[in-house]
Parts: structure tokens; C-alpha cells; sequence
């Protein structure tokens, strides 16, 4: 197989006596590896004591400077990934020229190892992606993607975990190849990275596909193999043909998407059994399925599968356990006593002699009967045929489920909210349950027999006293329980805005009530109530300038209306649905409506999902977020180090449950990166936190006294140090330029207008504050190593305040930059804007911050000019 890279030409491992000095932290301990992309070691880090994993790159990719930059840009990246799935990236840095890695020291083997010529059984194969699938789409989702999946860049630890590992490859998502080496490994690599074609995270996807089919077939897939299959089974090979398709547009989004197929798939395949003649189970246990991240089980068995996959067996287990299991050794066979033994006649001699070449065939031994599996309960059959039922396949129904005329109900046996219930339908192309006439109540309570409170598919959704099924159609007050609906908006603060059917008739509830939802699918595929249905109808209403029919999932806080919808979407894709339903994605226009949202968001998120909301950067000044209502964007807890802007590509707004301790809040995320969420929302323009008319008319003299008193603050904190520097320096060139002056006025030979003439033009350095480069050719000797002398004082006295002067212009540049955060915060976009721009205009420009610290008059910044503006300006000075 030749998927391990070869090592790179001409480069040379450093032995540990060669590194151990340039990384006085660590202790070297063992050399490990080298590859394509360099050399692995193994260290131990003094500080902290733990193993770590020192990864150095050859000379001449430090020597690349689009290389360094991308490298560093990755790594930080790379760093901030926490999943138990992915190799953790400590630090990073360029030593003696050769750029380094510090990474988590992972104690295993590769799988390349592990699976080398095995097919490996489906489930454990499918078990073992869906994991590695997992840590992929964290990655992805903080804009990084991998480009190199395959067994030798996945580590197994001690307990079968899988761990994604070499990074070095990884560039940020909707990475554009431009000419130049293209890294890969044939059969792995999606073609659009060979063809040189924009690279997103559908290309990782491609390399996750060929990876399960080499771990289900034993056998490297050949180059330019697409839509793989293995004809072992048709389900699994629907899930493989799919993520290795030669059009990125026809895998899968997300490996999100990949992983959630596949962990579907798995609880529907037969116990595994490897296909490897030398695979066989320790003791006669067969294997089940590897350690994962999520499943938690005892060490030993894991181990046991670990030790199939390998090949090594006992001796595996013997050198990496503590305490060595003692074989299992079957008993022998009990020798009857010779008087209880049967009489069987003794063989020939002659005839076994004869017959010692040919085999001897066991006796057959009688099947023994399987055992019997059991019986599947309504909500294992439900989660069987989910996908099935999302597509429209009524084949089969969940156990349980009903039929009437052209729809089919099933009775979901937990207890939800409404948003969950509501949710829950449309994940599975169903609603909840419509029932607007007397008879589908009865047929309901006669066909499911109910004992509890049932959610249907009802709601005032928000607009009290106005109650519609979710397929847009009024609920008659015929089908109402006796004093129902009684509307009251005191009882709960949630109000009680959707209908459940009681054993007396329809009920309304609050939102936070947890009832069975009632489910109903329109078997001729026509579904009225779907979600996508209902945001038609409530644009088409809002057009109309009519009482507007909101979905029935839409839940009412403080006059405006949200709802949450569930669909893999990246940010455009999300702010297109909620527009196209009248609405946008949700902004926060107060303190109390954020706490009421994201108390909301944190009941629903899991770990690592995020929901987008309305925000983005403003295209000119990145630092500045908009909403998509105008409002002033406020009230946002962002996580710890965010928003960082990665590759200043994360220009849109998502809050994020994160797995780490970090907890839940706001991040900038990547357009392109898949939220499970989105939340839409409707509200009437008087309920927005729009900016005040002052906020957005301030002329030029208000934004400089704006600027001026941070430019004060700054002289105050900075001005001590600054003020010395400037007296040392002036009085250099003010002595020099003086005793020249004297010089001047003491040549006797010179007339009086002459030295007039020469005595003006030194003043006018004077009025510069500065020294001339040279003296003319006569002046005096003296004067001139004067002059020389003056220099060098100069440039000591500006060299002893270097750090200090930097100090101080950080302080001002963040300053302003904090500033501007603050005035775009608050709805003063112009100033805002005005403060990024000083921010931008000062940090190279080291005279102007003199001229700021000198107390003198320096004016607004301005906008750089475009190429086509000064091409322009270059035109008119010609004419």
C-alpha cells in the first residue's frame, strides 16, 4: 500500500542531541517518525509533566512565506479545537528556521496499522467513522478543514479511540487552490483538490467515504475511484456511493449529515464478524464494536476488539495492560472408566494406514437455535424508519401507527414541549396531528385510546383569541373543551398559545408543558401542515397586509414572535428562509429579551450545536456588526477569545453551545459553516432598538472632539515618558543646529548677506526639528563630526524609547479600536467607523502618532483611496 508518504527529498530528521537544545522546556525522549511533512518525537513537557508529541517541518517550508502564514493562521486555529476525536495542538513557533508543532502525545498506533489488508465487520467499521465523522465536523465548524483523512492520519489510543491527527495539510473551509503543489494521497483525495478546483469541507467527506470502504473491503481504493461501493450491503453502500461522489454537490453538506445516516444504519445490521482469517475472537468472545466517544465501557473488551483489529491478540493485551488476563484454557475432556466406555471395535491398522493421507471430517455438530430477538417497541420502530418517513416512504409504519383515509397518526410515547413536539414532526416530514372536525376527535380517541393530555397540531401562535391548525385552516369552537380557551396570558409568563386534546376536548397550554405529541403524516406526500407551508402562508399574509397566520411552532414574547427551525442551513441559506417568511433571523433588542432567548436557546442546543441569528460584519469595517433590521447591536455575551475573525472569513453571527467549559454564547462564525438551527423572527418596527437620529448625524467637528478626548486620555497615561524622550531629542538638534548658527556668524570672510542667507536656511531645519543628511563640502571639520556625532546621539535617544513609543501607540490604537466597539455598539455607526479608520490609518504611520502625542493639530483620518479613484485623480493633474 503506498498511502504512507515517503520522506521529504533531501530532508533530514534533527537527532534529539541536535534538538534537546532549542527546546530547553521539553526533555527529548524517542524519536517516533518521519514522514512527507517532517519528523515526529516524543517529548516530555517539564512544566506541566506530561507527554507531548514535538512535530518539526523541513527548512523549506519555513522558508515559504505563504506557507509560514498559512501554518501560523492553522495552528492557532488548530488550537482552539477541543473534541475528543482530535489531536490537541499545544503550541506552535519557528525555531532556527524550522517551523514546529507541540501537539497531544497520543499512546497507540495508527490505524493504517490496525486495518492494513482487514475487512474489518460493518457495524465496528461504521462504529469507527461515525466517530472519527464526529471530530471532522468540529473541526469544520471552526473553519478548518483536513484534506489528508486516512488510516495513517488517524491514531487509535489505549482504550480504540480514534483520534484525527497531522493537520499539516489543513486549510481554512472554501479554501481556492491556486497553481502550485497539490498534496493528497490517490484514492483518499476528493478529485476537485487534484483538479486544483475551490476546496470546502465536502472534500473531507470524500476521504471519510474512501476510508470506510477500505475498512470494509481490506483494500486501499484505487485512484480516481468515485461513487464506491462494496456490494456487501445496499443500505451501506447507498451511505458510501453518496460521500464519495466525483461532484462535491452530490455528497453529503456536512459530515454531520454522513455521521447521523450512519449511526442510524448501525442498530439495523446484524452482529459483526470480521472477515479476516486471521481476525478471530480472544476465548471464543465474539467482537462487538470499538470504544467510541460515545459510548463508556470497560476497558477489557475494548482492548479485546483493539487487539482483533491489529492482529496481535493476547500479546497486545500482555504488553499493554497492567495486570496480564490469564488465558482462558478449556478444560479437557473426563476419560470414562474403561467399564463404562462403550465397545467400539479398534481400527485397522492396515486401513489407517492407508486411509492417513486423507482428511478426518469432523462429526457435524447440530445447529444450535438462535436465540430469539426482542420484540421492538413503538419508539424503537419510530427511530428505525425515521429516515425512511422524512423522505415519504410509507411502506412501513412505526408500531402503533393508524391509518385513516389519506393520513397515518403515531402516538409518540415521551413527553415534550410544544417547540420540541413541533420540532420532532418536521424532522420527520410529519405535523402534528390536525383534528378540525368533531369526528377526528372521536376517531383519535376510539383508534389510540389515550389516558393523558395529547399536543396537536394547534396555536394562536402568539395572536391571542386567533387559533389556526397548522395547515392554515381556523379551529372551530365546536372542538374546545367547556371555559377553554380561556387565552390567559397571567397564568404562565409563556402564555398558553397551544392546544392538546384532554378527555373533554381541546385545552390551551403554555409552551413549557410537556405532553406526547400526536404525529400525522399525509400518506399521498401533500403536506399542508409542513414547516416550509406555513412560512408561505405567513409571508403571504404579511404581503397582504392581512392578520398575519403565523406557524404554529411561533411562540410570543414582548409583542414580537419566534420561531425556531430546524435545518441545516449556513448563515445566507437561513437569513433566504426567514425571509422568505416574512421574517428575519432573530436580533436582540433589549437586555431582558437576550435572557429570554438565549435561556431559550440553552434548554434546546447540545454540545457543539449552534443557532444562527441576525448579525453580520460590515463589509468595509469588520470590526462593526450589523443586524438585519437596522437595530443597534448590543447585548451580546460573546465566548471566551471571540469573535476572532479567523482568516477573516467569520463574518456572521451564531450562538454556540460549546462542549468545553467555555459553556454557551455568541461566536462569529463562517457563512458557510451548517447550524442545526436557525431562529426566525417578527416584530413591529416600534419594538426595535433603533439608533437615535443623533447617533447618525454628527458632523466633523463633533466626531474630531470625539477623537481628541481619547487622544487626551492617551497623552495623560503615556505623556511622562513621552515629554522625556521629546526634550532629549530636541535639545540634540536644537544644540547642533544652534552652535552652527554661531559658527556662521563668526566667519569674518563671509559678508553679511551671505551669512544671512546660510543662518535662513539653517532655521529652517530649526522650524522642521531636524538635522541636515551632509554639510557642504567647505563647512568646517569640526562642524561636521559634530554633525556625525549629533546622529548617533539621536538615534540612541530614539532607539532607548523604541519600546516605550510602541507602548504608548498600542495603547492608543486600542483605545480607539475599543472606542469604535463601543460607539457601533451603542447605534453611532459613523463613529464607529470613524474610530476603526484612525485605528487603521495610524498603525503604520509612526509620525502621525508623534504629531497625536505632541499635542498638535492632526486632523480626521480618511478613507484610503481606491486604485481606480487615484488613476482618476492622476488624470485630472495630467489635464
Amino acid at each position: 500500500m503506498d498511502e504512507a508518504p515517503p520522506p521529504t527529498s533531501g530532508f533530514i530528521a534533527p537527532t534529539l542531541e541536535e534538538l534537546a537544545p532549542l527546546f530547553p522546556a521539553y526533555v527529548l525522549e524517542a524519536f517516533i517518525a518521519q514522514g512527507g511533512m517532517g519528523a515526529v518525537y516524543k517529548a516530555r513537557q517539564k512544566s506541566l509533566d506530561r507527554d507531548v508529541a514535538i512535530k518539526i517541518l523541513p527548512r523549506e517550508f519555513g522558508d515559504d512565506p505563504q506557507f509560514r502564514a498559512s501554518f501560523e493562521a492553522e495552528a492557532k486555529a488548530m488550537a482552539r479545537l477541543n473534541h475528543p476525536n482530535l489531536i490537541s495542538v499545544y503550541d506552535f513557533g519557528d525555531i532556527e528556521g524550522m517551523l514546529y508543532i507541540i501537539m497531544e502525545f497520543v499512546q497507540g498506533k495508527a490505524l493504517y496499522y490496525s486495518a492494513h489488508k482487514k475487512a474489518i465487520d460493518p457495524p465496528v467499521a461504521l462504529d469507527l467513522v461515525s466517530t472519527i465523522s464526529r471530530g471532522l465536523a468540529h473541526a469544520h465548524r471552526s473553519g478548518i478543514i483536513h484534506r489528508d483523512i486516512k488510516p495513517a492520519n488517524i491514531l487509535l489510543d489505549m482504550d480504540a479511540t480514534p483520534k484525527i491527527g497531522d493537520f499539516g495539510l489543513a486549510h481554512p473551509v472554501e479554501l481556492k487552490q491556486t497553481e502550485g503543489v497539490v498534496f493528497g494521497t490517490p484514492g483518499y483525495t476528493a478529485p476537485e483538490i487534484f483538479h486544483q478546483q475551490p476546496v470546502d469541507q465536502r472534500s473531507d467527506i470524500f476521504s471519510v467515504g474512501a476510508l470506510l470502504y477500505e475498512l470494509l473491503c481490506g483494500k486501499h481504493p484505487t485512484p480516481e475511484s468515485y461513487g464506491m461501493t462494496t456490494g456487501q450491503d445496499p443500505r451501506i453502500d447507498a451511505i458510501l456511493k453518496k460521500a464519495t461522489q466525483a461532484d462535491p454537490n452530490l455528497r453529503y453538506e456536512t459530515v454531520d449529515q454522513l455521521a447521523d445516516e450512519i449511526d442510524a444504519l448501525i442498530p439495523k445490521l446484524s452482529a459483526p464478524r470480521f472477515a479476516a482469517p486471521s481476525a478471530r475472537p480472544l476465548g471464543g468472545t465474539p467482537a462487538t464494536s470499538l470504544a467510541s466517544s460515545k459510548q463508556k465501557s470497560s476497558a477489557l473488551p475494548v482492548l479485546v476488539i483493539l487487539a482483533l483489529l491489529i492482529g496481535g491478540g493476547a500479546a497486545f493485551l500482555a504488553s499493554n495492560q497492567k495486570e496480564t488476563p490469564k488465558p482462558i484454557v478449556e478444560k479437557p475432556e473426563v476419560k470414562q472408566p474403561k467399564k463404562d466406555r462403550p465397545n467400539k471395535p479398534r481400527p485397522n491398522k492396515k486401513d489407517s494406514m492407508a486411509n492417513k493421507s486423507e482428511p478426518v471430517k469432523p462429526e457435524p455438530k447440530p445447529d444450535k437455535p438462535e436465540p430469539e430477538k426482542p420484540a421492538e417497541n413503538p419508539l424503537q420502530s419510530f427511530d428505525r424508519l425515521h429516515a425512511e418517513l422524512k423522505e415519504g416512504n410509507f411502506s412501513e409504519l412505526p408500531i402503533g401507527a393508524v391509518k385513516r383515509e389519506k393520513s397515518a397518526y403515531f402516538l409518540h410515547p415521551i413527553p415534550m414541549n410544544a417547540t420540541e413536539a413541533h420540532l420532532l414532526a418536521a424532522s420527520s416530514g410529519a405535523s402534528l396531528a390536525i383534528a378540525s372536525k368533531p369526528a377526528d376527535l372521536t376517531f383519535i380517541r376510539e383508534s389510540l385510546k389515550p389516558t393523558e393530555t395529547l399536543w396537536l397540531g394547534a396555536a394562536d401562535s402568539g395572536l391571542e383569541g386567533k387559533w389556526y391548525w397548522v395547515n392554515g385552516s381556523p379551529v372551530s369552537s365546536s372542538l374546545w373543551a367547556p371555559g377553554a380557551p380561556n387565552d390567559d396570558t397571567t397564568t404562565s409568563r409563556e402564555g398558553q398559545d397551544f392546544a392538546a386534546l384532554t378527555p373533554t376536548g381541546l385545552q390551551d397550554f403554555a409552551r413549557i408543558d410537556k405532553f406526547r405529541p400526536l404525529l400525522e403524516w399525509k400518506l399521498d406526500g401533500f403536506n399542508s401542515g409542513s414547516l416550509s407551508a406555513q412560512l408561505d402562508r405567513a409571508s403571504a399574509s404579511l404581503s397582504a397586509k392581512k392578520s398575519p397566520v403565523f406557524p404554529a411552532a411561533t411562540f410570543e414574547y414582548k409583542g414580537s414572535r419566534y420561531l425556531l427551525f430546524k435545518r441545516e442551513y449556513g448563515y445566507t441559506q437561513a437569513s433566504n428562509t426567514a425571509q422568505k417568511g416574512g421574517g428575519h433571523l432573530a436580533v436582540l433588542s433589549s437586555q431582558v429579551e437576550a435572557q429570554y432567548l438565549t435561556t431559550f436557546l440553552n434548554a434546546v442546543l447540545k454540545p457543539e450545536e449552534g443557532c444562527w441569528l441576525g448579525g453580520s460584519r460590515n463589509e468595509t469595517s469588520r470590526e462593526i456588526w450589523e443586524t438585519p433590521t437596522g437595530e443597534i447591536f448590543t447585548f451580546h455575551k460573546w465566548l471566551p477569545d471571540e469573535p476572532n475573525d479567523l482568516d477573516g472569513k467569520e463574518d456572521s453571527l451564531e450562538y454556540l453551545y460549546r462542549s468545553t467549559e467555555a459553556g454557551r454564547g455568541f461566536n462569529d462564525s463562517s457563512n458557510h459553516v451548517g447550524n442545526p438551527y436557525l431562529l426566525i423572527e417578527w416584530s413591529h418596527p416600534s419594538l426595535r432598538n433603533m439608533p437615535s437620529a443623533s447617533a447618525t448625524d454628527i458632523d466633523a467637528d463633533d466626531l474630531l472632539a470625539a477623537l481628541e478626548e481619547v487622544r487626551d486620555k492617551i497623552r495623560k497615561r503615556q505623556g511622562r515618558a513621552y515629554r522625556k524622550f521629546r526634550r532629549e531629542h530636541d535639545k540634540i538638534i536644537e544644540d547642533f543646529l544652534e552652535d552652527t548658527i554661531t559658527y556662521i556668524n563668526d566667519q569674518e570672510r563671509l559678508s553679511t548677506t551671505i551669512k544671512a542667507s546660510l543662518v535662513e536656511e539653517v532655521k529652517k531645519y530649526l522650524d522642521r526639528n531636524e538635522l541636515p543628511e551632509t554639510l557642504p563640502a567647505g563647512a568646517n571639520r569640526k562642524l561636521k563630526d559634530d554633525l556625525v556625532k549629533a546622529k548617533a546621539e539621536l538615534k540612541q535617544v530614539k532607539e532607548d524609547y523604541k519600546e516605550d513609543f510602541q507602548e504608548a501607540k498600542q495603547d492608543y490604537l486600542d483605545a480607539v479600536l475599543d472606542a469604535g466597539k463601543a460607539a457601533a455598539t451603542a447605534g453611532e455607526t459613523p463613529k464607529g467607523k470613524m474610530f476603526i479608520l484612525e485605528n487603521t490609518v495610524t498603525q503604520d504611520n509612526d509620525e502621525r502618532f508623534h504629531s497625536i502625542m505632541n499635542n498638535e493639530e492632526v486632523p480626521l483620518p480618511e478613507e484610503p483611496k481606491k486604485e481606480e479613484e487615484k488613476e482618476e485623480a492622476a488624470g485630472d493633474d495630467n489635464q
